[in-house]
């Protein structure tokens, strides 16, 4: 019996620098597109290719290590502390001791918190915000040319997500990284996106830049576009 399509006649790239948000209501096939590309699932049909590699003629664990990866629960090791956290990549890939804690010490600080403070917490012993903090800095510890976000900020209040929204657009200038983004929140893709692809049902329904996306009217677009309160669209359109 042949399965279900969950994503059919997808097709984007990205470049360093750039982040691709995909913008969708649930089911839409966001999160299994981030997983086809580090390999947690396998495409049955199509090629992803990463700086022109073909990911199917990758090793899928070498390829994962080169990629940082956040998700929504934080995804920490509990019993770890957060230095050990934020070292996993580089460890696993031989880095000396003294080279992962300087990577982890750079880390923490950019990312807003203090490595004298937290760097020996286990994770229980931090708020949402400061654990989403150490999955951010986890995922950049290894050097990785690609960046995933599995709704990130989801779970955060509004005040800790606003900063760590304004810390996501820091770090990427900083580390000219490429990185691919799922929300289903239009204003986080409207202040994080260099460009939005819009998918339904597994298909791609429209792919352009924040300014452009205001003047869509295709259906997906036009239904994240009516949550919009009309002030804050006719702002969004000067």
């Amino acid at each position: 019996m042949e399965g279900r399509r969950i994503l059919e006649d997808l097709s984007f790239g990205v470049e360093r620098g750039e982040t691709l948000v995909l913008l969708g209501q649930s089911g839409s096939g966001k999160t299994t597109a981030l997983r086809l590309i580090n390999r947690t699932l396998d495409a049955t049909s199509g090629r992803i290719c990463i700086d022109g590699r073909d990911i199917r003629q990758l090793d899928p664990i070498e390829l994962r290590r080169s990629i940082g990866y956040v998700i929504q629960d934080f995804g920490l090791l509990p019993h770890w502390t957060v230095e050990e956290n934020v070292s996993l990549v580089p460890r696993l890939l031989g880095w000396e001791m003294d080279k992962r804690r300087r990577r982890a010490r750079e880390l923490l600080n950019q990312v807003g918190l203090d490595y004298q403070e937290v760097h020996q917490r286990r994770p229980y012993r931090l708020s949402g915000g400061q654990k989403q903090r150490v999955a951010v800095a986890r995922a950049l510890a290894a050097e990785p040319g690609l960046l995933l976000f599995d709704e990130p900020f989801g779970a955060l209040d509004p005040v800790t997500r606003h900063e760590m929204q304004q810390q996501f657009l820091i770090l990427r200038k900083q580390y000219n990284v490429a990185s691919v983004f799922v929300t289903h929140d239009l204003l986080e893709a409207l202040a994080l996106a260099t460009r939005i692809a819009v998918l339904d049902r597994g298909k791609l329904e429209a792919q352009v830049t924040p300014g452009e996306f205001i003047t869509l009217r295709t259906p997906v677009a036009r239904s994240f576009l009516d949550t919009l309160p009309s002030g804050l669209l006719d702002r969004c359109a000067d």
